[in-house]
């Protein structure tokens, strides 16, 4: 009897939440109304799978594996300035300048982006343009919310100048890609001219157009962010053949066929390969120069000028965007090809040399 009883009350409550919407808290200061006309399971139902996609997806991220969401004030005080980008907490107080408490601190989540509790839809928390380091200004809508963190923390400016103290540190910081996307905030040697890819414009949403495009398997594309799958050897390219893209000569393959021979090894191959091996020439040189370890870490050591401390910063640029020119490839060709020039001749517009050369001569 007792038993009944108990599964009486268990239906009954099932009834009343499929009925009235949630009575309970949410956030701990938020209520979904009583009358709501939508009721908790028009998102945590089974009849909708787009919120499931996403968070399937988002499993498959780099977010998601926490592995960088130590840095905060917690686990070391001078982590608090990391706690922005690194975790959930973070990132929530700079956008809306309530400062985080510190008394917990988690990897960025579903709702480090979205407030759907507080604002009753699931409309991104930011979209603010957002202002380089160098003054220049980022604004590609949704993209926005993502290069609030994807930017370089460096003023190339003030932190590329002569008599410089150079740090195994010493570059953009990491995950550069807002300044690579729109061409801004690299070291740009007087006299040479630099260029900029169409992505540089005609991406209008930025990383979402390309990174959040359709996806095939859940781990690239949508939530995931990937753009390839290593393992198992795939990549999403339904962004680059989007309308108004490549849709006219559809790509295969993110590393497509360069325009050119821009490392001058005699063949023209893929457009990564291509910046691969510019960006290995220049690791040569510096290398040579005493300006770059073995390993590509900057030589802790006073460097004269500013010229030559750029090519060192333009060798991390790269480094830190990553995609080897995917993102802006004209400007990427221009940073590694003028450091190059000068670290050879003197002239960012000095004669190229030929990458055997490079590798004969160092």
């Amino acid at each position: 009897m007792r038993l009944l009883t108990i599964m009486a009350l268990l239906l009954l409550a099932a009834v009343l939440i499929l009925t009235v919407g949630c009575e309970r808290k949410i956030t701990g200061d938020v209520d979904l109304a009583n009358n709501s006309s939508t009721g908790c399971f028009s998102c945590h139902g089974d009849t909708d799978v787009a919120l499931r996609v996403a968070r399937i997806q988002y499993e498959n991220s780099v977010h998601a594996s926490g592995n960088n969401a130590f840095r905060n004030r917690l686990y070391q005080a001078s982590y608090q300035t990391c706690e922005r980008c690194h975790t959930s907490q973070g990132f929530i107080a700079f956008v809306t300048g309530v400062p985080a408490t510190g008394e917990d601190f988690t990897v960025i989540e579903c709702f480090t982006c979205h407030a759907p509790h507080t604002n009753g839809n699931l409309a991104l928390r930011v979209e603010t343009p957002v202002v380089l380091e160098n003054g220049a200004t980022f604004d590609r809508g949704p993209a926005n919310l993502c290069v609030t963190c994807h930017h370089s923390r460096e003023n190339v400016l003030t932190r590329v100048v002569d008599s410089v103290n150079l740090t195994s540190r010493f570059g953009p910081h990491y995950s550069n890609q807002g300044d690579m996307l729109i061409g801004e905030n690299a070291y740009e040697f007087p006299g040479y001219t630099y260029t900029k890819s169409w992505h540089s414009t005609g991406v209008t949403e930025g990383c979402i157009m390309c990174h959040m495009s359709p996806s095939k398997h859940e781990s690239v594309g949508g939530h995931s962010w990937w753009m390839r799958n290593e393992d198992r050897g795939f990549e999403n390219i339904s962004g680059c053949n989007a309308t108004g893209c490549h849709d006219t000569a559809p790509l295969t393959t993110l590393n497509r066929l360069a325009f050119g021979d821009y490392d001058f090894d005699g063949t023209t191959e893929g457009v990564q390969d291509e910046i691969r091996g510019l960006h290995d020439s220049l690791k040569v040189v510096l290398v040579a120069a005493n300006l770059l370890t073995s390993a590509g870490v900057p030589v802790a050591r006073r460097v004269a000028t500013a010229d030559s401390a750029g090519a060192v910063y333009n060798f991390e640029f790269i480094e830190e965007d990553r995609s080897y020119g995917v993102h802006n490839t004209d400007y990427s060709i221009g940073l590694l090809t003028s450091a190059i020039n000068f670290m050879l001749t003197g002239d960012p517009n000095g004669a190229p040399a030929s990458k055997f050369t490079l590798m004969e001569s160092h």
